[in-house]
Order: structure tokens, then sequence, then C-alpha cells
């Protein structure tokens, strides 16, 4: 823009020069243009500056770590005449990994209905933003700029791609132990009846009450009664060290969900507090992941991970905690 200003104020004082050494109709009429067209730009490009709006989107909410996928960018207008030209500032972060990048682009033609892609940076996982920190429409000319009211910011989860299951081959001496133990399975005789909702566990089903009631009814454990098993893990480290412990971590719980098997995911904060979520289904293996990515990890180990303060301590309380390169149990 300051390239055309620059273009524009040499014409102006050409038109003017040109008018002080030749007095004639021709001076007055080539001044009067170069005037009159900025005047003109602005107001063919106002109506349509005024009625734009910006509209951020990923191309999926959930995408796994490694996956390709892009942010599309889209405009909505009313105007009779398109907006010519766009400079949009972009902000990205990862919230867990703390990276943070910007980009400007220059839009050209970009009218109602039509969209521009760029890519999303999803190599690790994280929860992932894109916003537009700065919007600015020009006219015609790109000689005066309008600022844009700027759209939500566009959100979309990188979720760890699963480990292989000899990564956590040592889960399966713990499964063991853990059916072994006597009153197996007391602490999670207290629950509520509530309506099945998609991504409920089968095993949740209370049968006999779904068949009285003619609908399906399943079991909900009541969040203050944590089960025996318990995923520890240490919250820390490069992004590729975040990835390996997700990883193995998502293929522990997932393992542990798709046997009916409630658990614990514990781990310690940025600011050194233990933390512990119940993972019943894969809804709340999600719901996991989201507070997990909610803050950046430290690059440090800032405590080792291990059942929260709050979780009721029993004898048979069964530990896995899995790391970078190891997994152990005790």
């Amino acid at each position: 823009m300051a390239g055309r200003r620059v273009v524009y104020g040499a014409a102006l004082l050409a038109a003017l020069a040109f008018q002080i050494f030749y007095d004639g109709y021709l001076a007055q009429y080539l001044l009067f243009c170069v005037i009159a067209l900025p005047l003109l730009s602005l107001l063919l490009s106002l109506p349509g500056a005024l009625r734009l709006r910006l509209h951020l989107q990923p191309s999926a909410p959930q995408l796994t770590a490694g996956q390709k996928g892009e942010w599309t960018i889209s405009a909505r207008e009313t105007g009779l005449l398109p907006v010519a030209r766009l400079t949009v500032r972009l902000t990205f972060r990862n919230t867990l990994t703390g990276a943070a990048s910007s980009q400007r682009l220059r839009v050209t033609g970009l009218a109602g209905g039509q969209r521009r892609v760029f890519p999303l940076d999803g190599s690790h996982c994280g929860a992932l933003t894109c916003q537009v920190s700065r919007a600015r429409a020009l006219d015609l000319l790109g000689l005066f700029a309008f600022p844009l009211p700027l759209p939500p910011a566009a959100r979309a989860l990188v979720l760890p791609e699963p480990a292989p299951m000899e990564e956590v081959a040592d889960l399966e001496p713990l499964l063991a132990q853990a059916g072994s133990r006597p009153g197996r399975g007391q602490q999670l005789e207290d629950y509520e009846l509530r309506d099945y909702r998609p991504g409920d566990s089968p095993r949740a089903v209370h049968w006999k009450m779904s068949a009285k009631h003619d609908e399906l009814v399943v079991r909900e454990h009541l969040k203050g009664i944590l089960p025996q098993l318990v995923l520890a893990f240490d919250l820390y480290g490069t992004p590729e060290r975040l990835d390996r412990v997700l990883a193995r971590l998502w293929t522990a719980s997932s393992c542990l969900i798709s046997r009916g098997l409630p658990h614990t995911i514990s781990w310690t904060d940025a600011d050194g507090r233990p933390q512990a979520e119940p993972v019943f289904s894969r809804d709340h293996l999600l719901r996991c992941m989201v507070r997990i990515f909610s803050r950046q990890a430290p690059a440090a180990n800032p405590r080792p991970s291990g059942p929260a303060p709050d979780t009721p301590g029993h004898s048979d309380t069964l530990i896995y905690r899995i790391r970078a390169g190891e997994g152990e149990t005790t």
C-alpha cells in the first residue's frame, strides 16, 4: 500500500506541475481526474468493505499427529462490488508445546463464497489455534485501508498417533494382577443411571433397567469414586518427547477402555500440582486430552507424576508409569 501511495503522490505532483506550466483544458482535466480517481475508488469500495465478514475453520476438528490438515479462510459479503484486496495477519499457536508463529497474507479477489487454504501444522500433539490478529480491506487503487471485524479463532486438536502394543506390553501383567486382586471392582459399585449417549461403552449398559424402561440406560460411575488402575506419566520436555509419551498413554488407555476397565490418568501440571482425570470411555479420554493440551508443558520435569493427593489411597491401587523411553509398574 505504501508503494501505491508513493506512485499516486508522484502522479499528483506531475499533474500539478503540468497545470502550472500549461494553463489549458487538458491540464485541468488531468488534474481533476487524478484528484477524483481516489475518491471514486473509495466510494465504490467502502460499501463492500463494511459488509465483509471473514470466517476461519480447520479441515477437521480432530487430527492425528503427522496427519496433513488445512486452515481455511473464507469471506462473506453482501455488497454489489467485491473487495479487491485484503491484508490479513494470522497467528498460529500450539498450546501444549508453546510453539507460535505468524503469517501475513495478501489476498486478491476473495469474493463471497471463495476460499483460501494454507497448511495446518499437525506434526506434534496439542491444541492448535489459528486467529486473525489483523485484517484490512483495501480499495480498488490500494490507497485506503479499512479495518475489518476479526472472526472467532479456529481450533483443532492433534491427538497422539497410537503407539504399537509392543511398547505397552508390560501392561498385561498389571491387568492380570488386577484381575487376581480380591475385592476388585468394589470401588466401582457407586454409580447412577442415565440415558445412553453415542460413544458410551456397551459394557456400561444396564440391560435389566434398559428392558424395563424400553430404552438404553447406562451406569455412570460417580466421579468421586476413582478406579484402582492409574496411568501416570510425566508431562514435560520437547515436542518429540511429548509425542512419544502421549502416544503410549493413548494406547494404554484405549486398551483399558476396550476391556471395560475404568482407570485414572494422573500427571503433574506446569505449576507442580498433581492432576487426575477418571476415564470410563473414549469420550472421557478425549476430554482428558483436551485438559492436558490446555496448558503449555514445561521444559523440565516439575515433579514425578503419580496419583493425585485427593485420590483415595488403597493398598491395592495399581500404577502404570509411562515415560518416553520405557513404562514401569509399581
